[in-house]
């Protein structure tokens, strides 16, 4: 291993100690917890100073229960980085934490949806908006689901051991991983520079909703990044089992991505057939998994075919 990778390797294993990780859930908590009360605040400014300048509340919406988009922004960028974190540890752990990304972006827009009514208590008068809160609630819930689902089979799931060395490829893994986190950090600050305004004249303009670029983006690179370990990982797990399941995960997170920049109501049936897609290869891949073991206990020997 060259000198750079065992340099980028040492980096992403000081940033992924568990210090630096109860650190980072400190400064997590505490930004979003800042983040909603000056947001409340900022609301309150805007209603009870109705004579200060508009040009200062510019594209602010008035509604207290729209301060709860803040804190759930700074925890969803959180949990991204802990997709990027576990993309080292393992591969169903990493499209686990793809699938709870979208659903939080989806319960987090049941907020913004609420926060949008011009009067809570005539909101059976604008039944365009009760529909857009009551999809995304539907679809949250069937996400949330899906997790569960995903997350059940994973425990189910036999571990196969390799009789490859690993060491090499979750090296490899942890430098993907650090060059990951480096372009999360790029995103995120021009995503925040368009937010603020302080980012203009881009060659490619983000588009008003910041999130319709952050988010997009990011999972092209994940998309990517699955793509680039797909290949490498052939070298230490040639079995078709193992080829099949990765190859449609990456599908899977193709249809996420394609999910974040449809319009509603499709955006959920994409991104709730991306996750179905994602459980159905798991809930297949346990299944052939475990056929080994089943068939030696009833005849005594498996030969991977018909017994």
């Amino acid at each position: 291993m060259s000198s750079i990778s065992r340099f980028l390797v040492a980096v992403f294993d000081a940033i992924d100690s568990p210090s630096v990780r109860t650190r980072l859930e400190r400064a997590v908590v505490v930004a979003a917890a800042v983040g909603f009360l000056v947001h409340l605040a900022v609301i309150g400014l805007a209603r009870v100073l109705p004579d200060v300048p508009q040009r200062l509340f510019e594209g602010l919406d008035e509604s207290p229960l729209h301060a709860v988009y803040t804190p759930f922004s700074v925890i969803l960028f959180y949990e991204v980085v802990l997709l990027v974190f576990a993309l080292t540890a393992s591969h169903t752990g990493e499209i686990a934490m793809q699938y709870q990304i979208v659903s939080l972006i989806v319960v987090r827009r049941v907020f913004k949806d609420i926060g949008s009514f011009s009067e809570l208590e005539n909101w059976l008068a604008e039944p365009e908006a009760v529909r857009a809160v009551l999809l995304d609630m539907a679809g949250a819930l069937l996400m949330f689901m899906m997790v569960t689902g995903f997350t059940f089979l994973r425990q189910l799931t036999p571990k196969t051991p390799s009789d490859r060395d690993l060491q090499g490829f979750i090296r490899l893994k942890k430098v993907v991983a650090l060059l990951l986190l480096v372009v999360l950090l790029v995103l995120a600050g021009i995503n925040l520079g368009s937010w603020l305004g302080v980012i203009r004249g881009l060659p490619a303009a983000p588009p008003a909703d910041v999130d319709l670029f952050f988010f997009p983006r990011f999972f092209e690179f994940m998309i990517f990044t699955d793509v680039f370990l797909l290949i490498v990982s052939l070298a230490y797990y040639e079995q078709y089992e193992y080829v099949f399941r990765n190859a449609g995960f990456v599908i899977s997170t193709v249809l996420l991505r394609v999910s974040l920049s449809t319009p509603k109501p499709y955006d959920l049936l994409l991104a709730l057939m991306a996750m179905l897609y994602g459980v159905a290869v798991l809930g297949v891949f346990a299944c052939f998994s475990a056929m080994p073991k089943l068939v030696e206990k009833r005849h005594g020997s498996w030969r991977g075919g018909r017994v």
